[in-house]
């Protein structure tokens, strides 16, 4: 099993992938900050323009990136056309996205994006249908798969693991989780022996 990483955004566009936001200015010439959502943080400038999408541009606009340099939390860069502080100041919050479709091929056939992981049904071991995917995230200790159960209340999170995700299906819409590798159904029963 094979992915590309990105971590992916909660707020999500047709056909569109969320690659960053910006968290701040840098610098007194326009440049931002950003929080990447890229394994590598310079990807954001591979792709080509991004369609920002801010509270004055609501319908999106393009810019090119230009990286400038790491910074706590993210990396600096230019947007074209943002060229004074508070201009950047006013982006705080807005989102970077690219269209799908310009994303490279995967080279591996049972490659995938975190991107397609959302929506898919999840089953345990024993092909038993428990919820759905809401989301894969990283919060800096790996990826975790957020998962809305359907017959137990909540949500949970399970590490994105070999051992943890045993099976991803893209083409068929599920994945498998061994929820007794992870310690979840013993946790549920024991739950259940003090209610």
């Amino acid at each position: 099993m094979s992915a590309l990483t990105r971590k992916p955004e909660i707020e999500e566009r047709a056909g569109m992938i969320c690659l960053a936001a910006v968290f701040g200015a840098s610098g007194v010439r326009g440049a931002v900050r950003l929080k990447v959502f890229t394994e590598d943080l310079n990807a954001i400038s591979d792709y080509g323009p991004v369609t920002l999408f801010s509270h004055d541009h609501p319908d999106g606009q393009k810019h090119k990136v230009k990286i400038l340099h790491p910074v706590k939390g993210g990396v600096a860069v230019t947007l074209k056309g943002i060229n004074d502080r508070d201009k950047a100041e006013t982006l705080k919050g807005a989102k970077l996205y690219i269209e799908k479709s310009s994303l490279p091929k995967l080279e591996d056939d049972e490659g995938f994006y975190f991107e397609d992981l959302v929506g898919l049904m999840a089953r345990d071991s024993q092909d038993n249908q428990f919820g759905k995917v809401e989301g894969v995230f990283n919060f800096g200790a790996g990826d975790i798969i957020e998962v809305n159960l359907s017959k137990e209340k909540g949500k949970r999170m399970y590490p994105f693991s070999d051992e943890i995700v045993l099976t991803v299906n893209i083409e068929e819409g599920y994945l498998v989780i061994d929820r007794e590798a992870y310690g979840d159904l013993k946790q549920e029963m024991e739950t259940k022996e003090k209610g």
